[in-house]
């Protein structure tokens, strides 16, 4: 796969598919504009950048800045384009006036605020903007006049609103949201008044978009049965119609000015790709099929656009997979369910997810598997080898005061508790990490770490899973990277050496380790042991007591990213966006090149700053390779390039 293309290479790809029949033909509404034909988003040169297709049907990098650009979306007169920038450091609202000459295409920031703005949507007069961000604390709609230096804050909800999109007439706001777990579409007056449901239940949705009419509502919805699909809502509410049905991603929904076109971006041959819809029915016609991410496509409103049929596509290719084994496993974190075919698009084999004790048998016997159920089914639909990670224990197998992550008082409930999680997934979780950080003492129940303890939990689980199903691996509980150790954190060598001697070797098929660099270069040194190269010092220990034989797993390794809030202790490692990319990328190339005792290695995270749960200061939120609005940073470009590289 090519790590860069060309701007000629650009518009050969989407010149080609006009050419042959698989892109466009267009009549212009006022041949004297010289409007281009749509714009789209794309990281195909190594960062998302705004890109626009001109008359001559030769494609034109707009931004080609370093800073990642998303999100393009036109003015009601097709003259300017508000996009998602990270260009200051943060994310905020940019504008383009595409009227001005070259030498004169400068950007302006709009919002110019701290917390992270994004998903622009016009007024229709073209005077004001409606964004997402998350300067209360978490993702709610604001609005903003181009003329002014500050927002206004329309929604005040706990949970996350995304996708704004203001109806022509200027009647309402659609938008996205989070609430109880359900994602559903919402309208709210422009003065913050009339909230009101719009989805029929049980359907939820995303990524609404208002017909030029104001007549009908477009959104990404779900069904009962999971299935994703383009639904129009109108001209009642009682009248809901699904257009099209997937079996995959879908997202970032656009109307063409005649309200005869849907374009979106879906998964549908195993990369990011934009298609158009035909609103009165048909198979979508594939546009773009650039290996990199391209989204949001929006046609020029100043523009008839009429897309040729050469181009369907019968069917949805299958999830993908990297062509050729990559030199070390390689997996990811995960939060977001839906997003589990990221993991075959980045080229990954192995995805990480969680099961906790307490959830799934909150009364002795008593079990509640729809969490872990849901893991297993969504990454097997991808083909994905499960790495599930248990934690967590129930208040009744501990002490009365006591914390979620305290050790059970009687191994016996973990036997029986890992008995009947081993029995149910036989055959589809390849592996279970046992516990997390153990050496820290708030993953041990407030407790002093205890390797002895840990050990006794570890063999427990070990004997139960290799007695049930034999071919699934035991990791041990990732260890943190700790250096000598605090009053609050065990040296993580000294615990590993704890566990050897009370008898861990045997009971584990690979060592967990964590070993996070705190904002340090894969390949710079820390005297106190606080760098990524740890895992070696790790090793030596193994080496020492004759588990040589035994690999590592690399099972959490990240990169904070700087934020303006206050992160805690992460916040004086933040790194930048391209400092992440670099490192993660180094990361895994020195550990396929220079260390083959690490058979695995598990990037830290994918989409936790996607998910409701997580309130802007949540520092692991600024650990993930995805942007709160779900595109991806460039360390995810980075990682997908090297593991899908010939």
């Amino acid at each position: 796969m090519h790590t860069k293309h060309t701007f000629a290479s650009i518009a050969g790809v989407i010149a080609l598919l006009l050419l042959s029949g698989l892109g466009l033909s267009t009549c212009h509404a006022k041949e004297e504009t010289p409007t281009p034909i749509f714009a789209f988003a794309s990281d195909r040169n190594g960062a998302g950048e705004i890109f626009v297709l001109e008359r001559d049907n030769q494609v034109r990098n707009l931004t080609n800045h370093p800073g990642a650009d998303w999100e393009p979306t036109w003015s009601p007169n097709g003259a300017t384009l508000a996009f998602t920038s990270h260009r200051s450091g943060n994310s905020d609202i940019w504008l383009l006036d595409l009227a001005k000459s070259d030498n004169e295409l400068q950007p302006r920031n709009l919002t110019n605020h701290a917390a992270w703005d994004y998903n622009p949507a016009w007024s229709p007069s073209g005077q004001s903007i409606a964004f997402v961000s998350e300067r209360d604390g978490d993702p709610e709609i604001f609005i903003q006049n181009l003329q002014e230096d500050t927002a206004l804050q329309l929604t005040f909800n706990e949970g996350m609103e995304r996708r704004p999109a203001w109806s022509p007439d200027g009647k309402y706001i659609a938008f996205a949201a989070v609430r109880n777990g359900i994602e559903e579409i919402y309208r709210i007056r422009p003065d913050g008044t009339d909230e009101q449901l719009v989805t029929p239940h049980p359907v939820q949705g995303t990524s609404p978009a208002w017909s030029p009419d104001s007549q009908r509502l477009a959104f990404v919805g779900w069904d009962e049965e999971n299935r994703a699909g383009i639904y129009l809502i109108g001209p009642t509410v009682d009248e809901v119609e699904l257009l099209y049905q997937s079996h995959t991603w879908l997202g970032s929904l656009a109307w063409s000015a005649d309200g005869q076109w849907l374009t979106f971006t879906a998964w549908e041959t195993g990369n990011h790709d934009v298609y158009a819809l035909p609103t009165t029915g048909g198979p979508p016609i594939h546009l773009t099929t650039d290996p990199a991410w391209d989204d949001f496509l929006v046609i020029n409103p100043m523009v008839s656009f009429t897309p040729s049929s050469a181009g369907n596509i019968a069917q949805a290719a299958p999830a993908l997979s990297s062509p050729t084994p990559p030199p070390v496993a390689a997996g990811v974190n995960i939060a977001d369910l839906s997003l589990a075919y990221l993991v075959n698009d980045m080229g990954f084999t192995w995805a990480k997810s969680y099961v906790n004790w307490a959830t799934v048998e909150p009364e002795p016997g008593q079990f509640r598997w729809v969490d872990p159920d849901n893991v297993v089914k969504a990454f097997g639909d991808q083909q994905v080898k499960i790495l599930m990670r248990v934690h967590g224990t129930p208040a009744w197998a501990r002490p009365e005061v006591s914390d979620l992550t305290h050790p059970p008082t009687d191994l016996g409930d973990f036997t029986d508790f890992m008995t009947a999680l081993v029995t149910r997934y036989k055959g589809q979780v390849a592996a279970y990490e046992i516990w997390n950080e153990p050496n820290l003492h708030y993953e041990w129940g407030y407790l002093p770490p205890d390797p002895a303890t840990y050990t006794a939990l570890l063999q427990t689980a070990y004997k139960v899973v290799k007695k049930i199903d034999p071919d699934a691996l035991v990791i041990s509980g990732g260890l943190a990277t700790t250096g000598n150790g605090s009053a609050t954190a065990y040296g993580d060598l000294t615990f590993l050496q704890g566990m050897y001697d009370a008898g861990a070797k045997g009971y584990f098929d690979a060592l967990g380790s964590h070993p996070y660099a705190y904002g340090r270069s894969p390949d710079d040194t820390d005297a106190d042991g606080l760098s990524f190269s740890r895992v070696v010092e790790q090793y030596q220990v193994m080496q020492a007591n004759g588990d040589g034989d035994t690999p590592v797993w690399i099972t959490e390794v990240g990169w904070v990213l700087q934020s303006s809030w206050d992160l805690g202790e992460h916040s004086p490692v933040g790194v930048t966006e391209a400092q992440q990319a670099a490192y993660l990328a180094r990361a895994y190339e020195k550990t396929a090149q220079e260390w083959p005792f690490v058979e695995a290695f598990f990037v830290f995270n994918l989409d936790f700053s996607t998910v409701p749960w997580y309130p802007a200061a949540e520092p692991m939120r600024w650990y993930s390779v995805l942007t709160p609005y779900r595109t991806p940073r460039p360390a995810y470009t980075n990682l997908r390039q090297i593991i899908l590289a010939p």
